[in-house]
């Protein structure tokens, strides 16, 4: 049997890394749309949680899509910079005008810091209107920061971060790779458990 998800993004890499999680999952077919296929204006990102952010996009999208719809809200978070830009990190992107821009940014304010540590956090939400049904699971995965950047897979910050027990960036490891360890591929996992107990429990 096939499911119906819409992936709450136009983010095209986001949206290819998330429906390639989906179809490597065992036992579930998946039919996976995006945003791309409606026209629904981008709501606003609250909170200082991305959890909470997660879950704020996922019913408002849900609204319109009258469908399952699944929102992710994640972020790199460094340690030098307090945790900095966090849920904040696509707002980065778009004020330096671009991802290179944004890599110059980090780089100059993490000039004369020897601490490189740092964590993506990935926060899924799934709302199935139809029985008002909700459910979350949060991931995070560490390791450090290296400039310049490197690697052409991936999107967004993997250039220049490198998983714990690796030595090449996320945009090196390669897509296959990276959606097995990822902090999206682990919440993306722990999300879909969730959701299969909730199928199983409605098909009896």
């Amino acid at each position: 049997m096939d499911y119906k998800i819409v992936i709450a993004s136009t983010n095209k890499g986001k949206i290819d890394e998330i429906s390639k999680i989906l179809n490597s999952l065992e036992r579930l077919n998946i039919d996976a749309r995006s945003l791309l296929d409606y026209n629904i204006a981008e709501p606003d990102e609250p909170y200082d949680c991305f959890l909470k952010n997660a879950i704020h996009k996922v019913k408002y999208y849900a609204k319109y899509t009258k469908e399952a719809t699944l929102a992710e809200d994640s972020g790199l978070s460094i340690e030098a910079l307090n945790g900095f830009p966090g849920v904040r990190s696509k707002n980065l992107i778009e004020e330096c005008g671009g991802v290179s821009n944004a890599f110059k940014k980090l780089e100059i304010l993490l000039a004369g810091s020897k601490n490189n540590t740092a964590y993506f956090t990935s926060a899924t939400a799934l709302y199935i209107p139809s029985h008002d049904f909700l459910i979350t699971h949060e991931a995070k995965d560490y390791g450090s920061i290296s400039f310049p950047p490197r690697g052409d897979d991936g999107f967004g910050f993997d250039p220049i971060f490198i998983p714990k027990g690796y030595d090449k960036t996320f945009a090196e490891l390669g897509v296959e790779l990276k959606n097995k360890i990822s902090h999206r591929a682990k919440s993306m996992r722990g999300l879909i458990e969730k959701l299969q107990d909730f199928f199983a429990s409605h098909a009896a």
